[in-house]
């Protein structure tokens, strides 16, 4: 396994997208890569992120035309949920209005290609029904007030890239943002995600990293819930782990 550097740029909670930078060496620069804000949206391309999704969740179940039309459809699935497009939430407990979305795009050092993917979002406890769908983002109308749940989605890595070491960086990257909002937002300590219950590599890497299988009834959830408009085969199961993170708000 070649040795993985990883340098984080911009990683805050009001930048709505977050470049890693990864090398499979020691020793390298990064390259200066702009972090979107609403003035650059129109010249953001989220073709190769959307290529990786695509790999990764519908490659066995696709032929040449209609992985095509899957990319597309994934396009056009992460334009309309581009955190640029979502409203900032500002309640009583924030002390500065924070992005409810990020999206975590890994690139290669060297040539600034797209390597991997990941998307973190908070919603409040009364949207939890709708935390199983792929392709889904908070409506901070309904948050105001509320205790937020943070939830991670999206993750894949380009198979050329894989078993480097860029998929733990992207679930970091996504606990640091869940750490950063919390300071200025009422969230639940706690990151949440999906994974197949066959899927015994994905388990593995998000055991390693300090997530347990939780029950959905635990938060009010049932397993319905968590299967609810699945893109992938199989059962799917939910995961948390508790963050490290100030103290938890109520309401």
């Amino acid at each position: 396994m070649l040795n993985l550097s990883v340098s984080v740029s911009n990683l805050n909670a009001n930048n709505p997208i977050s470049f890693l930078f990864v090398a499979d060496h020691l020793s390298w620069k990064t390259i200066s890569l702009f972090v979107a804000t609403n003035d650059y949206h129109s010249s953001i391309d989220l073709g190769p992120a959307a290529r990786i999704l695509t790999e990764e969740f519908y490659s066995q179940k696709t032929n040449f035309i209609t992985f095509q039309i899957e990319r597309l459809k994934t396009v056009l699935s992460l334009e309309s949920t581009f955190p640029n497009k979502q409203t900032l939430i500002q309640n009583e407990y924030s002390k500065r209005p924070t992005s409810l979305q990020k999206m975590i795009v890994a690139c290669d050092a060297k040539d600034g290609n797209v390597v991997g993917f990941a998307e973190v979002d908070a919603r409040s406890f009364r949207e939890a029904t709708s935390a199983a769908q792929q392709y889904s983002t908070a409506d901070s109308s309904s948050s105001n007030n509320e205790i937020l749940r943070s939830y991670m989605y999206n993750l894949a890595v380009d198979k050329k890239w894989k078993r480097k070491g860029i998929a733990s960086a992207l679930v970091r990257a996504c606990e640091q943002f869940v750490s950063d909002a919390h300071a200025d937002s009422c969230m639940e300590r706690r990151l949440y995600l999906r994974v197949r219950k066959c899927n015994i590599a994905a388990i593995a890497l998000y055991e390693s990293l300090g997530y347990r299988e939780m029950e959905p009834e635990e938060i009010q959830l049932s397993v319905e819930d968590i299967n609810r408009d699945s893109l992938e085969d199989g059962e799917l199961i939910l995961f948390v782990k508790d963050l490290s993170i100030g103290d938890e708000c109520t309401v």
